[in-house]
């Protein structure tokens, strides 16, 4: 962010100064454990967590200033102790830190992108930012920090050296993407599409478009909407804006479409980007066909943006897609495991399911799965979808983990899987002794689920030569 003094800031931010106010401060951190580089520490306190407990490790850590909650018992105590350290004593620092960020998005000459949608968003924000890098620096989300929290720490990486933010948003009730856009100010937004992501807080699909909407409102007439026109939405939302509407898809009458689509043994697609004057073939780095999609829509911005296509070619085949995502890892024991371990729902979990059954030409697929959380009273309908859709697809052998993922391994016999392939555990240390006993050399192996389920930590398991040991073991 721009370089202010603390006495700026507590004027920025309408709170109170307490101690030395000369001190100027240019990076921000949240967390105690990860000050390194940051010179302004917030202290944000949630229903589990309380930045303000950790005050007294800022002493040592290099950290220059600090932004509190003035009636939080641990600020008292600590302004006693330290009288001199600078604070900035403000009613509610989650939203102070929404406040500096719309300061510094205001005083910043900057192209700012919006995205948002029920899947896609991480991976488009590092498809366009990975293109937008080749024609200029350019600031974007870290994973996937898309809350009122990961916005504006996003805005507040930027600097005057940038040309180009990316800011992915997220929501999980209505008016969260309008009070995102107050801050973040987009000149151009993209929304992937509109599915049942988090349906039981919503309520409803219609809810969720409305919520995503909220960008499409929030854009300028000089500015543009890109919109997903196989996404049975996109025409209620294009009505929403008055800013220009580009359509990306497989339709005819796209704006941007990928033609020719083939995928090789890596489940890596290639295909033609056609755009409204130009042409130009592309080989993502990414796995599987679903990216394609989430490629489109960062071509469409990008172009929109005017970056020239052997421009947005390269930037879409050099993009790494952040943790967690399709992330193939080979492990010591002598398969590959295929992390998609960041979240769930039912159209990203068949998406995963085409890309493991693509990737494992020739060699054993096994789907390990955990439940897809927050879908309200559908879920056990969802669910039995997936089932069905592992045995359209022929998965070789089905891991299910938790109650509401063994509707998985139901349904999946009821369709017709052989018993001895449908597996159903209770959690992730069942399902790791059941794998090592199963796994063979060069089996492919997804892990997908919602983040309650935590399979990063089974894929760390996975991964351990003390896996490799036990699997040994159990074959032996």
């Amino acid at each position: 962010m721009k370089t202010v003094s603390v006495r700026e800031l507590s004027r920025i931010l309408s709170g109170k100064l307490a101690g030395e106010g000369r001190t100027r401060v240019k990076s921000v951190g949240t967390d105690t454990r990860r000050t390194a580089g940051k010179d302004l520490f917030f202290a944000l306190r949630g229903e589990r967590f309380d930045g303000h407990a950790f005050l007294e490790e800022l002493i040592s850590s290099g950290v220059k200033a600090a932004v509190v909650e003035g009636s939080n018992p641990n600020v008292i105590n600590f302004r006693r102790k330290y009288p001199d350290f600078p604070l900035v004593l403000v009613d509610n620092s989650i939203e102070a830190l929404g406040e500096l960020a719309s300061w510094n998005r205001r005083n910043l000459n900057i192209v700012v992108v919006g995205i948002t949608g029920s899947t896609g968003k991480t991976c488009t924000k590092d498809f366009l930012s990975s293109v937008l890098e080749t024609e200029a620096p350019a600031a974007f989300s870290s994973g996937s920090y898309n809350n009122e929290i990961g916005v504006p720490l996003t805005i507040l990486e930027a600097d005057e050296s940038d040309k180009y933010l990316v800011v992915e948003m997220g929501a999980r009730k209505p008016g969260d993407i309008k009070y995102l856009s107050e801050i973040a100010k987009p000149d151009y937004g993209v929304i992937t599409n509109i599915g049942v992501t988090h349906l039981e807080l919503f309520g409803s699909v219609e809810t969720i478009a409305q919520t995503k909407a909220e960008l499409a409102l929030s854009l300028p007439r000089s500015g543009a909407l890109v919109l997903n026109s196989d996404n049975g939405w996109s025409k209620w939302i294009s009505r929403k804006t008055s800013a220009r509407v580009v359509r990306f898809g497989s339709k005819a009458g796209s704006d941007y479409r990928a033609l020719r689509i083939r995928l090789k043994d890596s489940a890596k697609p290639e295909f033609e980007l056609r755009g409204p004057d130009f042409s130009i073939n592309v080989k993502l780095g990414t796995i599987g066909a679903h990216q394609i999609e989430n490629a489109l829509a960062a071509a469409a911005c990008a172009s929109v943006l005017g970056i020239k296509p052997s421009k947005i070619g390269r930037g879409l085949e050099s993009a790494t897609m952040a943790s967690w995502r399709m992330e193939p890892i080979k492990a010591p024991g002598g398969f590959l495991i295929l992390n998609d371990s960041y979240n769930a729902n039912p159209q990203s979990m068949k998406a995963a399911l085409h890309a493991l059954k693509e990737f494992s030409k020739g060699r054993r697929a096994i789907a390990v799965l955990g439940e897809m959380a927050e879908l309200g009273e559908q879920s056990r309908k969802f669910h039995e979808e997936v089932g069905r859709e592992l045995v359209n697809l022929d998965i070789d052998i089905i891991v299910s983990i938790g109650k509401k993922a063994s509707t998985y391994a139901c349904m999946a016999l009821v369709c017709g899987a052989r018993r001895g392939s449908v597996f159903e555990c209770v959690d992730i240390d069942k399902a790791a002794e059941i794998l090592a006993c199963i796994i063979e050399q060069g089996d492919v192996v997804l892990l997908k689920g919602s983040r309650i389920v935590g399979l990063e930590k089974l894929a760390e398991r996975l991964n351990s030569k003390d896996f490799s040991k036990a699997r040994t073991v159990s074959n032996g």
